[in-house]
C-alpha cells in the first residue's frame, strides 16, 4: 500500500505544498519553466 501512495505524496509535496524555505512557494516553482514546457500544463 505504501508503494502505491508514494507517487501521490511526491506529487503533492513538489507541486502543491508550500515550503517555508522557499518563501511559501512550491518546489516546482523554482524551475524557470518556459511557456512551451509540458510541466506548465499541470493542473
Amino acid at each position: 500500500h505504501r508503494a502505491a501512495e508514494l507517487p501521490v505524496w511526491l506529487h503533492r509535496y513538489n507541486w502543491h505544498r508550500p515550503h517555508g524555505s522557499l518563501k511559501s512557494k512550491t518546489p516546482i516553482s523554482r524551475l524557470a519553466l518556459t511557456e512551451d514546457n509540458l510541466l506548465r500544463l499541470h493542473s
